[in-house]
């Protein structure tokens, strides 16, 4: 273990990826704190062990408390999490990206802690020409949501050169266990498998020509791991993903595989507002730099998925 942080504040600890990443801290003997408004995570997905606070952190009052807390890293994944619902409240959409980054960067250089490390996401590229997509490729966002993931990197770099290490993620469709099936705006995968599990036709919106880099949760988790305990990761930005190109039919023929469903029915609309028509990224800076190495293929993610969620 570290022995410069051992206390870390999650904020989203009670989503997808923030409760995956607050098991896999506790496991290696760290001590967590969550905060989360459970807004898109489940208060049962936060981990015995772990002291919880669900609070909203666009409210200033929660800042506050959160000053009363020992912590000497920050994970931060809580944000709104889907470019399409982004146009429906464009103000809450800034809010959850911008005021509470800024407020989190803010409390971290006061407290001097070691670590800030930040979920982005690939879709801040917008429609790429070139693939695969390196971190210098010109940023274009296509939706709100994408536009507050740039602007909060910008804010992440200032305060890095404040002398906050700092590490960004550039996510790109994460999926596996634990996802929120209930959310039919957020995961691509998660909603597909949803309409299997409900016993109702896939709805797929948009071509099935676009394609997307899909990584495994566990796959995720050791990318922040990795980083988090690498000192060549503070004031760095990643593509934490797969590195490789999958079509959204390819993804449907692949979960109908994994459910044992190779003839279920698939409809298909017109696409949603924003939405990319592929992409696909280049890792070879986290894979040079920490040795970072996804190790869950499509196929057997999926199949993992489907057993587990269909087990519940």
């Amino acid at each position: 273990m570290s022995s410069f942080s051992k206390q870390i504040l999650v904020t989203g600890g009670a989503g997808f990826i923030g409760s995956a990443l607050t098991r896999r801290l506790l496991e290696k003997g760290y001590e967590v704190t969550v905060v989360d408004n459970c807004c898109n995570g489940k208060e049962e997905n936060v981990p015995e062990g772990v002291r919880f606070l669900k609070a909203d952190l666009t409210e200033e009052s929660v800042y506050r408390e959160i000053e009363t807390f020992s912590f000497d890293a920050i994970f931060h994944l809580a944000s709104q999490s889907s470019g399409a619902k982004s146009f429906e409240d464009p103000v809450g959409d800034m809010k959850s990206h911008l005021y509470i980054t800024f407020n989190l960067l803010q409390l971290a250089l006061e407290k001097k802690v070691s670590h800030f490390m930040f979920s982005s996401s690939s879709t801040l590229y917008g429609d790429a020409k070139v693939f695969p997509v390196s971190e210098d490729h010109p940023k274009n966002p296509k939706t709100y949501y994408s536009a507050g993931k740039l602007a909060c990197e910008g804010y992440i770099r200032f305060f890095s050169s404040l002398g906050l290490p700092t590490t960004v993620f550039r996510l790109p469709n994460v999926y596996g266990p634990g996802q929120n099936l209930e959310n039919k705006h957020q995961g691509m995968v998660s909603i597909y498998l949803s309409y299997i599990l409900e016993g109702q036709p896939v709805l797929v919106r948009g071509s099935k020509d676009r394609f997307r880099d899909f990584i495994y949760i566990d796959d995720v988790v050791d990318g922040w791991m990795r980083a988090f305990e690498n000192p060549k990761a503070k004031g760095k930005t990643y593509n934490l993903a797969s590195g490789k190109k999958s079509t959204v039919e390819q993804v449907l023929d692949a979960l109908k595989s994994a459910c044992g469903k190779l003839d279920y029915p698939i409809e298909f609309e017109d696409g949603t507002l924003g939405d990319q028509v592929g992409m696909v990224v280049d890792i070879s800076k986290i894979q040079n730099e920490i040795g970072f190495k996804p190790a869950v293929d499509l196929p057997t993610g999926l199949k993992r998925m489907f057993e587990v969620e269909a087990g519940k």
